[in-house]
This record gives C-alpha cells, sequence and structure tokens, in this order.
C-alpha cells in the first residue's frame, strides 16, 4: 500500500515554543484541513535540544498525551548531542511513547558533516527500537549539492526513513520540482520530504511578520517530494493563514481562497498587506490608495499582544503617509506651504524611527543560505534586499511633483 503523502506542521522554530492549548487547538484546525503529522521540535524547549538527555516531565508527557484522538499523527522530535548513542535515545524517547505515533531526528544546525554513519545509526536504532516512523532533518538539509554525508547517510539508512530537506536555500521564495528532483539525486534516490521554513520568522527574521499565502512552489513539487511540514511562527494563532494554505496547497485545493478565508476570519487582512513586500502575492500595490491608508492607520488592537510592534509601526507610517498626501491635495493653496512642512516632518519622524519591517521598509533579511558539498552553508543572493517603503515612494513621488511645479 502506498504511503500516504505527510502534511502538516513541524513546530521547529527558535523562540519561545507554543503552548499545549496553542498545539492542541492547531492540531484540531490541521485536522480540518487535511493535515496528518504534527511534529514536536522546538530548537528553545530545553529537553529537546539543550538538555535533551533530561527526561521529558511531567507536564511534556501530559502535553503529549493530550494531542492523541485528533485525528493527526504525532512525531517527538529530538536533537541528541555529539556523544549520543541509541541507547541514550531509545531511553529518552521511551518516555513519551505511549503518546508518539513516530520520532524525528534532529541534527541540523550542528558541526557535524563527519557524521552520516552516527547518524543513520541513532535513527536507524530507534526505528528498530519503536518500529514506527523515524524522521531525519540531516546535517545537509538545504540544497541539492551531492556530498560525501549524504552519500554514507542514504547508504546507511533504513529505506523508510524519510529524510527532510528545506529547498534550495534555508528560506526559499521558490521551490521548483527540478529542485526536488535534483535534491533525491543527491540522496541516492530517496524522495526528499520538504520542511518548508514558512511562514517562520525566527533568528534573522524576528523583524519580519509573515502572514501571507503559500506561494512560490511548483504544483510538480507535489509529485516529487514525500510530503510537505511547514515551520511555522512562534505566533500560533498568526501561523493559522499560511499553515492552512499550505494545507490547500499540498492536496490540491484554492490555497489562495483558502488563505483569504483565513487572514479576514482572524482579522488579519490588512495587517498581512502591510507586512507584505514587493512580490509577495498579498502586496497591496506600488501605489494603494487613501482608503487603504485610513484602514492601515486604523488598525485595531491584534489578537495577540507580541503583534503590537507591527501594528503600531504600520499605523505611524500611514499617518506619515496620508500627511503626504493632504499636501499634495493642498499643493498651490493658501496652506501649501504649512502642508507640505507638516507632511515633511511626519515623513522624517517615520523615515528615522525604528521598529519592525513594515509598509515594505527594508532591509529585509533572511537567511538565503545553501550548503556546499562539504555541507558548509554558502550564502544565496537575496540575503538583504532593500525595497524602498510604501511611505517613502509616496513622498518622493509627492515632493518631486511639487518641486517640478514649483
Amino acid at each position: 500500500m502506498a504511503t500516504p503523502f505527510i502534511t502538516g506542521v513541524i513546530e521547529g522554530f527558535y523562540g519561545p515554543p507554543w503552548t499545549w492549548r496553542e498545539r492542541h487547538e492547531l492540531i484540531e484546525a490541521l485536522a480540518d484541513w487535511g493535515g496528518n503529522w504534527w511534529v514536536w521540535a522546538p530548537k528553545s524547549a530545553p529537553r529537546h535540544r539543550d538538555s535533551w538527555r533530561e527526561p521529558f516531565e511531567a507536564d511534556e508527557r501530559g502535553g503529549f498525551a493530550s494531542l492523541t484522538g485528533a485525528g493527526v499523527a504525532i512525531s517527538v522530535g529530538l536533537t541528541p548531542g555529539a556523544d549520543a548513542t541509541v541507547a541514550d535515545v531509545v531511553v529518552k524517547l521511551s518516555g513519551v511513547e505511549e503518546s508518539a505515533d513516530g520520532f524525528t531526528l534532529c541534527v541540523d544546525d550542528l558541526e557535524e558533516g563527519d557524521a552520516a554513519e552516527r547518524h543513520a545509526l541513532l535513527a536507524n536504532g530507534v526505528l528498530g527500537a519503536f518500529g514506527r516512523p523515524v524522521w531525519l532533518v540531516p546535517t545537509h538539509y538545504a540544497g541539492s549539492a551531492h556530498s560525501s554525508y549524504l552519500d554514507v547517510l542514504c547508504a546507511e539508512l533504513d529505506p523508510s526513513i524519510e529524510v527532510m530537506w528545506t529547498g534550495e536555500t534555508v528560506v526559499c521564495d521558490r521551490i521548483e520540482a527540478d529542485h526536488a528532483t535534483d535534491r533525491a539525486r543527491a540522496c541516492g534516490g530517496r524522495a526528499p520530504l520538504l520542511w518548508d521554513n514558512t511562514p517562520v520568522n525566527d533568528a534573522m527574521m524576528r523583524d519580519l511578520l509573515h502572514l501571507g499565502p503559500y506561494a512560490g512552489r511548483s504544483p510538480g513539487l507535489r509529485s516529487v517530494v514525500s510530503g510537505v511540514l511547514v515551520n511555522p511562527m512562534e505566533f500560533a494563532v498568526s501561523s493559522r493563514p499560511t499553515v492552512r494554505s499550505a494545507m490547500a496547497w499540498a492536496h490540491g485545493r484554492d490555497h489562495l481562497a483558502e488563505w483569504r478565508d483565513e487572514v479576514e476570519s482572524l482579522g488579519l487582512a490588512v495587517l498581512a498587506e502591510a507586512t507584505s513586500f514587493p512580490g509577495d502575492p498579498h502586496w497591496p500595490g506600488d501605489e494603494p490608495d487613501r482608503e487603504w491608508w485610513e484602514r492601515v492607520r486604523t488598525l485595531g488592537d491584534p489578537g495577540d499582544e507580541r503583534l503590537a510592534p507591527w501594528v503600531i509601526a504600520a499605523r505611524e507610517g500611514a499617518r506619515a503617509a496620508l500627511a503626504v498626501l493632504d499636501a499634495g491635495d493642498r499643493a498651490g493653496g493658501a496652506r501649501a506651504a504649512q502642508s507640505s512642512a507638516a507632511a515633511a516632518l511626519a515623513w522624517r519622524a517615520w523615515r528615522t524611527s525604528a521598529g519592525p519591517c513594515v509598509l515594505g521598509r527594508g532591509p529585509r533579511v533572511r537567511p538565503i543560505f545553501s550548503q556546499d558539498e562539504t555541507t558548509r552553508f554558502v550564502p544565496r543572493p537575496g540575503v538583504a534586499t532593500d525595497t524602498a517603503s510604501l511611505v517613502d515612494a509616496l513622498a518622493s513621488r509627492t515632493f518631486d511633483r511639487a518641486s517640478s511645479t514649483a
């Protein structure tokens, strides 16, 4: 019987992990959207990574137990240290054996490019001990380059063990079917399981808010990978629009329509546009009208107070934009000079204000890194891209026009 296409969420970000209630609510939603797996692998959870040897605590065991029976399989992740043995890992994971449908070993972001044989030994040992699906996030997880690490790893691994991959780079604007085909060749013909780093905004992306639809993934990708797991933001509710869109895409439904339905139901549609960048499918356009700026200016308080910095920055930018629009409307009038001065000061305040990336304000910094044949990370174009904010572009057009007609 064919293995079902894997779809779901891997909670694999750096930063404060989700609460058990947030996980339960997301898993219930995943079941409705057609997702079939959720992976617990938060980098900052002590007993996942830094203190991986410590037994799971009672609240963690209870938390895993509370997630069972919701129609979505649970995989428990672990990042074992360089001195870990199969026995060590099996003892640790046996603490949640009753609640786990599978296990994920994460050896990504470790300087272990020469440890392929040991990684295969650990994964095979966990499979033999529990007889449940085992997935591996390898040290060489980005790009399609061949490497001795992947050669050894995939030759030694049991054929049933899934090997994860993030695409050509750690974060990808696009992932094509050809990229996955090349990765499969580098893994001895083994189809990659896509760990898709969207909508995650951790590490160097913490000033970004990713509320857009699942985009830039070739439809043909579905026939080349064994599944798609998306890595969310630490903001569980705000991750829902992208997650739902990804599940719709994975199952061939209208992923843009489902994103729109979710983002509007959460009251995040305007904030999503205000935190987008040129080229994003939810970009409001290069010259949004006054009505749009008014909607941004009157953005309500978010349900999650952690989104407040983006809301505040967007409101301030909209106020500056509206002042500029007013100045343009009054050009040549009795109050033209006063209005222009006020608009110029509002624009300068916006330009010099610190805050997260909103209204297209750059630089937009992301880990557009691939890995070469030695597993070293290699930067690709797009690590840092600068764009003029919508406020800057509007002000430049308005004041240039005023100067040319003076």
